[in-house]
C-alpha cells in the first residue's frame, strides 16, 4: 500500500503533494484528528516529520516498537517498507510526510559508489529528533512553499543530500572503498559548462547534466564542485542572473519575458532569485543601467 493512497482518505484542513525527485514525493498536511493502517506493510518508505505539537500520538511499527505521547516540532517517525505499521493522533497537527521508494536509497548509493546496493535496510523509528534532518526539512519547505514549486534542480540535490542522510544515519548497510578522483577533467569541464549555456532557459536537472559526462549524479555533483567551488544548482542559478542582467539591459525586453527565457518558471522566481544574489530587483537595477 502507497502511504499516500492511505492519505487519500484521511479528512484534512489542508493537504498538498509535491514530487521531488523519481521515486520521491513530499506530502504536507493540516490534519483532523485520524490514524493510518498498513497491517500487509507500505509499499513505500515514509518519513514524517512534525511541524506543529500533537498532543497524543500513538505510533506502533513491526520490529521498531511502539510510542504512546505528545509529539513536539521537530520529532520525526520513519515507517520502512514491508514493516506492518499504523498511528492514530488525537489532536489537529501539521506535518510533512516524505514518501520515497526503496529504490531511491539504492540509486543513492550507486551514485555515492558508497555501499552494496543489495544490502541496504532502513531501520524503523516511532520518535526522535535529528538537527541535521530538521535543516534538511526546513529546506524543502521553504522551496515547496514558492508558488512555483521551488527550483527542480536544487529539490533534486536536498533529495540527494536527504538520501545520504538517511543511509548514514538510518540504514543497516555494508560499505566498500572506491578511489575517488577529484574535479572533473578539462574536456569534461567545458562540455558541461557550455550544455548549461544552451539548456539556461529549460529546467536543467542533474541527471542531465552528469549524462553529458558519463557520470553518476552524485559524483558529477561532487566532481564538479571541486572543478568550480560552487555546487551546480549554484552555478546555474548564478548563469541564469547574469544571462538576466544582460538582457534587462534592451528596454524593449519584458521582465517576464525575460525571466522565462533565463529558465525562471515566473517574473516573481527571478526577482527573488535576482534580489537574493545582486541585493536589487531587476527592476531598479535596470533604472540604475
Amino acid at each position: 500500500m502507497n502511504p499516500l493512497d492511505l492519505f487519500a482518505d484521511q479528512p484534512a484542513i489542508a493537504r498538498r503533494s509535491i514530487p521531488i525527485d523519481p521515486g520521491v514525493t513530499a506530502h504536507y498536511r493540516h490534519d483532523l484528528p485520524g490514524g493510518l493502517d498498513a497491517p500487509q506493510g507500505l509499499s513505500h518508505h515514509m518519513l514524517t516529520f512534525f511541524l506543529s505539537q500533537n498532543e497524543r500520538q500513538v505510533t506502533h511499527v513491526d520490529e521498531g516498537g511502539e510510542y504512546d505521547g505528545a509529539m513536539e516540532p521537530g520529532d520525526f517517525y520513519l515507517f520502512p517498507a514491508g514493516h506492518s505499521a499504523f498511528t492514530r493522533w488525537q489532536s489537529v497537527d501539521t506535518t510533512l510526510h516524505i514518501v520515497f521508494e526503496p529504490d531511491f536509497l539504492s540509486r543513492v548509493a550507486r551514485e555515492a559508489d558508497w555501499v552494496n546496493a543489495g544490502s541496504i535496510e532502513l531501520r524503523p523509528i516511532v520518535k526522535t529528533r535529528d538537527r541535521k534532518l530538521e535543516s534538511l526539512v526546513q529546506l524543502f519547505l521553504t522551496e515547496i512553499e514558492q508558488s512555483d514549486f521551488g527550483d527542480k534542480l536544487y529539490l533534486e540535490s536536498l533529495s540527494s543530500m536527504l538520501g545520504i542522510h538517511l543511509l548514514r544515519q538510518y540504514c543497516n548497510l555494508t560499505p566498500f572503498n572506491r578511489p575517488y578522483v577529484a574535479g572533473l577533467a578539462p574536456y569534461q569541464l567545458k562540455r558541461v559548462l557550455e550544455y548549461i549555456q544552451a539548456q539556461l532557459s529549460d529546467a536543467l536537472s542533474l541527471d542531465a547534466m552528469a549524462a553529458q559526462v558519463g557520470l553518476s549524479r552524485s559524483h558529477f555533483a561532487n566532481q564538479f564542485k571541486q572543478a568550480m567551488g560552487v555546487a551546480p544548482h549554484q552555478y546555474v542559478s548564478q548563469q541564469r542572473i547574469e544571462k538576466a542582467k544582460r538582457l534587462l539591459r534592451s528596454p524593449q525586453r519584458s521582465i517576464t519575458d525575460i525571466a522565462l527565457e533565463c529558465g525562471f518558471a515566473n517574473q516573481s522566481h527571478l526577482t527573488k532569485v535576482f534580489k537574493k544574489q545582486t541585493g536589487t530587483t531587476p527592476k531598479a537595477y535596470r533604472q540604475q543601467l
